[in-house]
C-alpha cells in the first residue's frame, strides 16, 4: 500500500505481479495440455491449486490498479495501468480454461476414453498451435512487443480453422462408426476450450497493439489488420505448419 504514494513504484510492482500472473496462467494451461495424454491426480490437484492462485492475482491486482488510477499519472503511466486492467481478466479466463481442460483429461482417464488414431493426431496438431499462441501472446505482453502482437492474430485464425475442420472430421468419424458419442462430448469440450484460449490470446495481443493509440476499437483494428498483405502471408505460412493429417478412407 505504501507504494501508492509513489505511482512509479506502484506501477512497477503491478508490472511484476501481472507478469507473474501471466506466466502462472501460461504454465497452468501447458500443464493441463500435458494431462490429456499423461493424467495424474497429483497433476490435476496442482492445476486446481494454481487456478485458485490466479483468481487471487486478479482480485488483488484489480483492486490495487484501481487505486493507482486515481493518482496523478503521466500518459505513459496511464497507458501501463490501462494495459494491466485490460488484460488481467484474460489471464484469469485462461486459468479457467486450464482447469476445464484438466477436467476433460480427468474424464478421459476415469472413463477410459480412447480417441481414434486420427483424432489423436489432429489433437496433437491443435495442441501445438495452442502452446505456440499462448507463449507468443504472453511473451508479447511481458515485453510490450507490438510487432510480436501482430503475429498472434494469424495464429488465432489458424486455431479457429483447425477447430472447424476437426469438428467436421469428427462428425464424419461418428457417421462411419469410428468414434462414439461418449468420445464426442469430451472431444468437443476440448475444442471449445482451445478456441476460447486463442480468443483470450487475441485480446491480449490487441491490447498490446492498441494501448498507445488512445482507442480500443478492437473490431476496426482487426478488420484492418486482416486486410494487410503481411497478415495473409503469415496465415498461409502457418497453414502449412499446422496442417491436419489426411483423413483415412
Amino acid at each position: 500500500e505504501r507504494f501508492l504514494q509513489h505511482p512509479a513504484l506502484a506501477i512497477e510492482q503491478s508490472r511484476e505481479v501481472t507478469a507473474a500472473m501471466a506466466n502462472t496462467a501460461c504454465s497452468n494451461l501447458t500443464a493441463s495440455l500435458d494431462l490429456i495424454s499423461n493424467y495424474s491426480d497429483k497433476g490435476f490437484q496442482s492445476i486446481e491449486d494454481k487456478e485458485n492462485t490466479i483468481d487471487r492475482f486478479e482480485d488483488k491486482l484489480g483492486t490495487y490498479l484501481m487505486k493507482i488510477t486515481v493518482k496523478s499519472l503521466n500518459t505513459r503511466q496511464s497507458e501501463e495501468v490501462s494495459k494491466y486492467l485490460h488484460t488481467i481478466s484474460d489471464f484469469e479466463r485462461i486459468g479457467d480454461h486450464a482447469l476445464n481442460i484438466a477436467e476433460c483429461a480427468k474424464e478421459i482417464h476415469e472413463k477410459n476414453i480412447v480417441f481414434s488414431e486420427q483424432a489423436q493426431r489432429e489433437l496433437s496438431v491443435l495442441q501445438q498451435a495452442i502452446r505456440d499462441i499462448l507463449h507468443l501472446s504472453v511473451d508479447t505482453f511481458i515485453e510490450s512487443n507490438v510487432s510480436g502482437a501482430r503475429r498472434v492474430e494469424p495464429l488465432e485464425e489458424i486455431v479457429d480453422t483447425l477447430c472447424d475442420e476437426m469438428k467436421s472430421h469428427h462428425i464424419e468419424r461418428l457417421q462411419r462408426g469410428v468414434c462414439t458419442l461418449n468420445q464426442g462430448f469430451v472431444f468437443n469440450d476440448l475444442l471449445t476450450n482451445f478456441e476460447r484460449v486463442a480468443d483470450h490470446c487475441s485480446n491480449i495481443a490487441v491490447c498490446v497493439s492498441q494501448i498507445h493509440s488512445g482507442s480500443f476499437d478492437t473490431h476496426e483494428y482487426l478488420h484492418a489488420l486482416k486486410k494487410e498483405e503481411e497478415f495473409e502471408s503469415e496465415y498461409k505460412e502457418l497453414k502449412k505448419q499446422y496442417q491436419l493429417p489426411t483423413l483415412k478412407a
